[in-house]
């Protein structure tokens, strides 16, 4: 059926039947209101958006659930293709269109989007089949077809349970000699893969950890034990919708004869036992690297969403202290996650987009490499600005109602990740950026520890487990050991576990460390002077203490403070 097409929405091809007419001309003949009775067919128009678009994973042993590679397979899907292409949910591509152009995208165009349904509405007419040239796509689900070598991980059986697993699958690299791997991708074999990362191991450490476990292939754990490490200079992973990009020249990374692969799976939970039966591909190069690229890696811990709350905000940044080039951007968030953004803000103030997910899924996150690579200076400060959706209007919220939701690992908990593969321009300024970027994450690191441990603390007092609490105030203080309140709260979880003069002790110190007079410090004193039963003392510090808090307004300090003074005057 032919339908009339408005001619600034034509496909830009020649129409047939008018010879020397070109979508050019055509284009100025609709400025006037003309229209072409001309039908939008498969083999013209239609074909070339989903070869480019959709059949990487619409393919025969392809990621998706059913192929577009032939006309048939898309005639008889026409109004679903045109439906999902215009709710934006297919093709899977969550960057904003107005950000920087990244290699592969998939998004379409509005015209791409209109020439689909014009299609549909055509009745999908098939057009000039014979005019087509073959597909040249792989046959199997490997992205780069056939890999030069295929390294099975051990099967895992997952036990039936209700909290996420994470395993760590470690087998030798069946290789002889020194290789160089051009690029690596992971079949995770079953859908209660999470996500999944690709390390490396030369020292055994891992097989080491792996031997001693009992419970099957592997060994447990997030935090690595280990000293399985990054490939140098590159992040391997695997995610939802996650394709691998064809690799960059001269970026190829090393593996020996003697390296262990390490997988680490993160499994969601299952009723009962599956197997898990995953597989590394690798791809050679044939020479050894000539770039050497670093990966930065952003992270907040500081994640604590409120149910209910529907634009929680998390924001951290990276000042780069040399310059660099910019290749890659890889945002990482879970099922809360509402839109992603990255900057880089240059020392003079302008802002660069590095790259906007106004409607995060984490279905189809991705990684997304810049077909230009973008120019940092040093002194170019990277800022990650996530936002997160945790009330009940969230479609993909895994609570019903929401709950509270912190930093973690399971895929109930949140993450906010920003990682960058960079090019520093020599060997210096890379030792430089691995060093300076060590030096930071060690930092956040220990403040995470430590407000962890002084979070826990704090629930363990509460619930009357002072002993408990001891141990995880200890905790904090090795990572930040002049903090005020872990201090604090340490000499009050003394005191209410019997140990008067270690309350004591820790009340001085945090006296000692304080940068000026504080009426909470001089009241952990008065306090454990009384739990020695050192009145006169309780109410000297005691009074000094209200006295301290008066001076700064604080009435619900105050009211505390004075409670406490009568509690101390009524011992005596």
């Amino acid at each position: 059926m032919n339908r009339p097409i408005p001619i600034e929405r034509c496909p830009a091809r020649r129409v047939p039947g008018r010879t020397g007419v070109t979508f050019g001309l055509v284009l100025v003949l609709s400025t006037i209101g003309a229209r072409v009775w001309e039908p939008t067919t498969y083999a013209d128009d239609v074909a070339p958006i989903l070869r480019a678009k959709c059949v990487g994973c619409h393919r025969p042993a392809g990621a998706a659930p059913f192929s577009l590679v032939e006309f048939q397979d898309a005639a008889r899907r026409s109004a679903r293709i045109a439906l999902a292409a215009r709710e934006g949910r297919m093709p899977p591509w969550l960057p904003a269109s107005d950000g920087p152009s990244f290699v592969g995208a998939r998004g379409l165009t509005e015209r791409e989007i209109r020439i689909l349904e014009l299609w549909k509405e055509g009745g999908a007419p098939p057009g000039d089949l014979e005019s087509l040239a073959p597909v040249d796509l792989p046959t199997d689900s490997w992205d780069l077809g056939e890999p030069d070598l295929i390294v099975p991980l051990p099967p895992f059986t997952l036990p039936g349970g209700a909290s996420d697993v994470y395993r760590n699958l470690v087998v030798p690299v069946p290789v002889e000699g020194q290789r160089w791997v051009a690029s690596a991708q992971l079949r995770p074999g079953s859908r209660l893969v999470h996500h999944a990362r690709i390390m490396v191991d030369d020292t055994r450490s891992s097989a080491v950890l792996a031997a001693e476990d009992e419970s099957g292939p592997g060994f447990d754990g997030m935090s690595l034990e280990s000293d399985a490490r990054n490939p140098d200079g590159h992040f391997v992973g695997w995610t939802p919708g996650r394709r691998v990009l064809p690799p960059l020249e001269g970026m190829a990374w090393s593996v020996d004869s003697g390296t262990d692969l390490v997988a680490q799976l993160h499994l969601r939970p299952t009723p009962t036992d599956q197997l898990i039966e995953a597989e590394v591909g690798l791809w050679f190069a044939d020479a050894p690297p000539t770039r050497h690229p670093v990966v930065l890696v952003l992270t907040s811990y500081d994640i604590d969403i409120p149910p209910g709350e529907s634009e929680y905000a998390v924001t951290t940044a990276y000042t780069l202290p040399v310059p660099v080039e910019l290749l890659s951007v890889y945002p990482h968030a879970h099922y809360l996650g509402k839109s992603l953004r990255a900057i880089a803000v240059l020392p003079g103030g302008r802002e660069v987009e590095l790259i906007d997910i106004p409607k995060w899924d984490f279905d189809w996150q991705d990684d997304y490499r810049y077909e230009d690579p973008i120019r940092l200076p040093a002194g170019a400060t990277v800022v990650m600005q996530y936002t997160y959706d945790n009330s009940a209007d969230n479609p993909n919220n895994p609570s019903d109602p929401p709950l509270r939701v912190r930093y973690g690992s399971r895929a109930v908990d949140e993450m906010a990740d920003l990682i960058l593969q960079v090019l520093p321009r020599n060997g210096t300024d890379r030792t430089r950026l691995v060093e300076h970027q060590a030096l930071v994450h060690r930092s956040q690191d220990l403040q995470w520890i430590a407000s962890a441990s002084l979070s826990e603390g704090r629930a363990m007092l509460q619930e009357g487990r002072p002993g408990e609490a001891v141990e995880l105030f200890q905790d904090a203080l090795q990572a930040r050991p002049d903090d005020i309140e872990a201090l604090l709260l340490l000499s009050q979880a003394f005191g209410e576990s019997g140990d008067p003069n270690a309350a004591l002790l820790i009340a001085q110190r945090a006296l000692n460390v304080a940068p000026a007079p504080d009426p909470r410090v001089v009241s952990a004193l008065a306090q454990a002077w009384f739990g020695k039963g050192e009145t006169d003392r309780a109410v000297a510090f005691g009074r000094e203490a209200l006295r301290l808090a008066e001076d700064t307004g604080d009435a619900v300090l105050v009211a505390l403070l004075d409670e406490r003074l009568r509690s101390y005057l009524g011992g005596r």
